[in-house]
């Protein structure tokens, strides 16, 4: 298994302006805005950070308000043609009771401009979506929406994306389902990103990057173009968000280190990063 080689780092206290070594940033999901601008939300604050890719402290970067339905973040997607950015609520309960992820959506200004909910239904507030990329494939509008938990499909666990399509009154209309191969069967899942075809999963508990293809025409995974990456290193144990910035160099953040993790996680949380994947 090839190791992803590290190009740069930075705690994110230190590029966020008004924030200290003592704040809580726990970063849970970026997007690539433009070709210098990374989005950062947090899993337990109602804001975004706009943050220069060169990571290094800039007049550019701010954090602003952003309302949505829940009391954070679990991932963002940018719309790269018209600016437009998607914050993932995991999972609120509905009106009918039950639990179910939202997508809150704003224009290129930060303005909220509607939060619409994902039709699936949830078990547990804690176990709903974690990850989500917006894709435009054959002239319209989709997300992809990541699972936390595996799930049983014919008995076996395994990993899951959600597919929704937009419909004409502008919701999100489930289309299908794209089953993880056995290579992606990791412990658990945090982050999704989508560029060019490409597909890039990182698992928090597993710390692992998976990357596949999809056929251009039918959205489809190919058989056997998936690839494993380990993180350079044991600090990288909370991998939360991911985006692609080439096609072969992903930017990611982490969120705080949890209870029970060993000491030298610090190192890496709270945290951005940019990685490139070796050539196989």
């Amino acid at each position: 298994m090839k190791k992803l080689e590290l190009i740069r780092e930075a705690k994110l206290f230190r590029l966020i302006p008004g924030r200290t070594k003592k704040s809580r940033l726990e970063a849970s999901g970026v997007a690539l805005l433009n070709d210098s601008t990374a989005l950062v939300v947090f899993d337990s604050l109602n804001q975004i950070a706009r943050l220069d890719v060169s990571l290094k402290p800039s007049r550019r970067n701010l954090l602003w308000p952003a309302p949505s339905l829940g009391a954070g973040f679990e991932d963002i997607a940018a719309d790269d043609r018209l600016g437009a950015m998607f914050g993932l609520v995991e999972s609120v309960e509905d009106f009918d009771g039950m639990l179910r992820g939202f997508v809150a959506e704003y224009d290129r200004e930060g303005r909220l401009k509607q939060c619409s909910r994902l039709p699936v239904k949830f078990q547990k507030a804690n176990k709903g979506f974690e990850g989500l990329a917006h894709v435009r494939h054959q002239g319209r509008e989709h997300l992809y929406a990541l699972r936390e938990a595996n799930y049983r499909s014919s008995g076996v666990r395994r990993g899951r994306i959600d597919v929704y399509v937009r419909s004409a009154k502008g919701a999100w209309k489930e289309s299908r389902t794209i089953e993880l191969p056995d290579e992606a069967k990791f412990k658990d899942y945090s982050a999704l990103a989508y560029r060019d075809h490409q597909l890039a999963i990182v698992s928090q508990e597993s710390a692992r990057l998976w990357v596949g293809r999809l056929h251009k025409r039918t959205h489809t995974l190919i058989p056997g173009s998936g690839a494993v990456y380990r993180f350079p290193g044991r600090n990288y144990g909370n991998v939360e968000g991911i985006d692609w910035l080439s096609e072969d160099t992903l930017i990611a953040v982490s969120d705080r280190r949890k209870k029970g993790q060993p000491a030298r996680c610090a190192a890496t949380d709270q945290s951005i990063h940019i990685f490139r994947i070796p050539k196989r």
